[in-house]
């Protein structure tokens, strides 16, 4: 029995049904997916490794009031401005601002990965931004 087969249905989850805690100490069944493949590719889940986290705001102060948070103090935050390129090629989307946190050295499960993305959400909210998920290296650091 694989790692997500105890919560496999006969049917797709909907994005409402991801969007939820899973049984599996909380984590949310959208990031549950990820780290599922990952240990079925082999990964250990407990190793420390080098996680991405992406939110975006629209609008430079409040990326930079959310990059600031007290939230993201133990993680290292980058705020490096608009994608000029994308948006170049992309003149109709309205211009994001990116907030990148990094993790160096942690393990995903069984708190960081469920921590680290609930405190994504709740900032990406109250500074009326976007959390767009994250990232994380199959093999440790």
């Amino acid at each position: 029995m694989g790692f997500l087969d105890r919560f496999k249905r006969d049917r797709p989850m909907s994005e409402a049904e991801l969007d939820q805690p899973s049984q599996v100490d909380g984590i949310l069944y959208r990031d549950l997916q990820v780290v599922g493949a990952m240990a079925e590719q082999g990964s250990d889940l407990m190793a420390p490794r080098h996680t991405t986290f992406y939110l975006y705001f629209p609008s430079e102060d409040a990326a930079a009031a959310a990059a600031r948070d007290p939230r993201f103090e133990w993680l290292q935050v980058s705020t490096p401005g608009p994608n000029a390129e994308y948006h170049a090629e992309h003149p109709e989307e309205p211009v994001a601002w990116p907030v990148i946190v990094d993790s160096h050295g942690r393990a995903l499960i069984p708190d960081f990965l469920r921590d680290t993305t609930a405190a994504c959400r709740a900032i990406a909210l109250e500074y009326g931004g976007e959390f767009d998920g994250w990232e994380a290296g199959v093999d440790e650091e």
